[in-house]
């Protein structure tokens, strides 16, 4: 009886357990599910990370690109600066020159009238042509020393003109090497070990023509000293400073 019972005791058993094993399936599809979910949101995830850093990567590649820019027109527009003021002054110390040319050839014709009046009262040899001969005298007199005054003039214009073109080129190497390093200093893509090596090699690229033995002035490269010593102190590295004594 027992044996013959056997099979439906199993189907019963069977039966029984059939809802366990669906709740044992479902989980496992969940748990796969979830699984799954996570490995997609982590793909998603890599993938706007990577699209990030393409997208940082070109935005630092076009403001390299940009710096580099501005850089190339600060030091064009200094060196306009410089070549134009420059210009400015040979113009004027041209003009100074011809003055005193001019002044000279006053001179001489001055000279030369009051010898011809001297000759011309020799000839004559009365008071009244001594009169008029010492008159004569006495006007190419102030004639030369008038065109000796405008010669003096003209001269120390030509040198002061010179002077302040000398000057003002100096003037627009030091405002270019401050503008070089204030773009280095906005620069993202470097670190500023680099920044440092970049700003003394234009620093010292400055100094052989700002330095007092150089033709530069004191004042000038002061100023140039001090604009260098801010920048190493952003940059937070200590390099020696060498002064160019050639």
């Amino acid at each position: 009886m027992e044996i013959n019972n056997a099979p439906n005791m199993v189907n019963n058993m069977e039966i029984n357990n059939a809802p366990n094993m669906m709740n044992i399936n479902n989980n496992a599809i969940n748990l796969a599910r979830a699984k799954q979910n996570r490995m997609d949101a982590r793909i998603r995830q890599l993938q706007k990370a990577l699209e990030n850093a393409k997208k940082a990567e070109n935005n630092a590649r076009q403001a390299a690109k940009n710096a580099k820019k501005a850089e190339n027109n600060a030091a064009k527009k200094a060196t306009e600066n410089a070549n134009k003021a420059a210009e400015n002054a040979k113009k004027a110390a041209k003009k100074a020159e011809n003055n005193a040319r001019q002044a000279a050839v006053d001179r001489s014709k001055a000279d030369a009238a009051a010898a011809r009046a001297e000759a011309r009262a020799k000839r004559e040899g009365s008071s009244s042509s001594n009169t008029a001969n010492n008159a004569a005298r006495k006007a190419a007199n102030n004639a030369a020393k008038k065109a000796n005054a405008n010669a003096k003039k003209a001269a120390a214009n030509a040198e002061k003109l010179a002077a302040n073109a000398k000057k003002a080129a100096v003037n627009a190497v030091v405002k270019n090497v401050e503008n070089k390093l204030e773009e280095i200093k906005s620069r993202t893509n470097i670190n500023k070990t680099r920044m440092n090596k970049m700003g003394r090699i234009i620093y010292l690229k400055a100094t052989k023509k700002v330095h007092p033995n150089s033709g530069g002035n004191q004042v000038s490269f002061q100023k140039l000293g001090n604009i260098y010593n801010k920048f190493k102190n952003f940059t937070e590295t200590s390099i020696p400073w060498v002064p160019n004594n050639t």
